[in-house]
C-alpha cells in the first residue's frame, strides 16, 4: 500500500483504504477501482491524497497507532459535539460519548506505544476542523504515552485535544469550516475561541479543571509570547504544552483555506527551531524521536534522482528509513547499508 497525492491519481488505481466524511459515512470503499468520476470527487472533497494498493507495494503494511474505525468514530463524535455546542444543547449522553471515544483512543495508543507515528492522515478539506481535532488528539495521546503520563492524565489530554477548538463555533460559528482565508478582523475575533471554549466546557460539562485549563492554554507559548494570558514555562500545564505542539504540527501539515501545507520534515524543523520559545524542549525532543518525517507507504525522491517508497522507519534515525525503488523493487536501508551512506532523501511526494 502506498500514498498517492490526489493530483497523481489515475483511473484503474485501487483504493487501499476507505474514504470517510466527518460523520463517519463511507464515501469510497476499500478495493474500489478508481474511475475519472471518483478522482474528480476526491479532488472536490479537498482530499490531498489517498492510499492505494498496487503490485510493487501490496505487501507494505501501513500500521496506524489508532484503528481506522476508532478514528472515524472520533471524527463523528467531534462533529456532533461542535454542532450541538453551536445550538447550545446540553446532553449528558454527549459527555459520556466523548469519554467512551477518548477511552478507545487511549487504549489503542497504549496497546501500540512502540509504534512510531508514521501515517499520512486522510482528511477532507470541507470538514477540516473535525479531522484536525481528531488528528491532534491522536498525536497528543502518542506524545503523552511516550512522555509516560499516567492514564488519567492521558485521558484528560486527549479529551482536551479533541475539544480544543470548540470555542470557534461559539465565537464565529459560520467560519468554523470556511473555505476562504479569514480577514484580519476575523482572525482577531477568532482568538477569543480559547476563552470561549474554556467557559463553555467549565459551565456545561464535568470534564474537570485539567481538561478545561488545557483548552484555555493551548495557544500559550513556552516563553510567554502566546495568548491569552502570556503564561510561560511551568506556569503552563504539561498537557497544554503537549497539545500546543500537536496542534501546530497537524495545522502546518494540513491543507487549509488560503494557506499552503508543509511537509512533515519542514514542520519538525520549524518546531525544533522554536524550542524553548514557542515549544517545551522536552515535548520537542519526544516528538523528534517518535514522529516519522517520511511515513511508511509514502513516495520519496532520493538525492540521485530515483523515486522510492518508504518501507520501514527506524527509531532514532527518522531521516534514514528503508525504501523500495520504484524502478526495480530493490530495497535500500539508508540507515544500515554502507553503500547508501551518500544517498539522502530530498523530497517527500505529498
Amino acid at each position: 500500500m502506498r500514498y498517492v497525492p490526489a493530483g497523481q491519481l489515475q483511473p484503474g488505481m485501487v483504493l487501499g483504504q476507505g474514504l470517510h466524511d466527518a460523520s463517519g459515512r463511507m464515501l469510497l470503499a476499500p478495493n474500489t477501482s478508481l474511475t475519472n468520476e471518483n478522482i474528480t470527487y476526491i479532488k472536490f472533497l479537498g482530499t490531498a491524497g489517498v492510499y492505494i494498493d498496487d503490485e510493487i507495494t501490496r505487501d507494505i503494511q501501513v500500521t496506524d497507532v489508532v484503528r481506522p474505525e476508532v478514528k472515524s468514530e472520533a471524527v463523528s463524535m467531534i462533529q456532533q459535539f461542535f454542532c450541538r455546542s453551536a445550538e447550545n444543547v446540553e446532553l449528558d449522553a454527549e459527555e459520556r460519548l466523548v469519554r467512551l471515544v477518548v477511552e478507545n483512543v487511549v487504549n489503542d495508543v497504549l496497546s501500540n506505544e512502540a509504534v512510531m507515528y508514521n501515517m499520512v492522515d486522510i482528511k477532507t478539506y470541507n470538514d477540516y476542523t473535525y479531522f484536525h481535532s481528531m488528528n491532534t488528539g491522536v498525536m497528543a495521546g502518542i506524545l503523552g504515552v511516550k512522555m509516560e503520563l499516567p492514564e488519567d492524565d492521558l485521558n484528560d489530554l486527549v479529551t482536551a485535544a479533541f475539544l480544543h477548538d470548540v470555542g470557534k463555533v461559539l465565537v464565529l460559528p459560520d467560519l468554523v469550516n470556511a473555505t476562504r482565508k479569514l480577514t484580519p478582523a476575523e482572525e482577531e475575533e477568532m482568538k477569543k475561541h480559547a476563552w470561549a471554549g474554556y467557559e463553555y466546557l467549565r459551565k456545561e460539562y464535568s470534564f474537570g479543571d485539567q481538561v478545561n485549563e488545557t483548552v484555555y492554554q493551548h495557544h500559550e507559548w513556552y516563553n510567554g509570547g502566546g495568548y491569552p494570558n502570556h503564561l510561560k514555562g511551568r506556569e503552563l500545564l504539561r498537557n497544554a504544552r503537549i497539545l500546543k505542539a500537536a496542534d501546530v504540527y497537524d495545522t502546518m501539515t494540513s491543507q487549509r483555506p488560503g494557506r499552503k501545507s508543509y511537509q512533515p520534515a519542514e514542520v519538525i524543523e520549524y518546531i525544533m527551531s522554536r524550542t524553548g520559545m514557542e515549544f517545551d524542549p522536552k515535548v520537542v525532543e519526544t516528538m523528534n524521536a517518535g514522529f516519522c518525517i517520511y511515513p511508511v507507504g509514502s513516495e520519496v525522491v532520493l538525492s540521485d534522482g530515483r523515486h522510492a517508497i518508504v518501507v520501514e522507519n527506524h527509531p532514532g534515525f527518522v531521516q534514514r528509513p528503508t525504501v523500495r525503488l520504484l524502478e526495480d523493487g530493490k530495497e535500500i536501508n539508508l540507515r544500515g547499508d554502507r553503500n547508501a551512506y551518500n544517498i539522502t532523501i530530498v523530497k517527500l511526494m505529498i
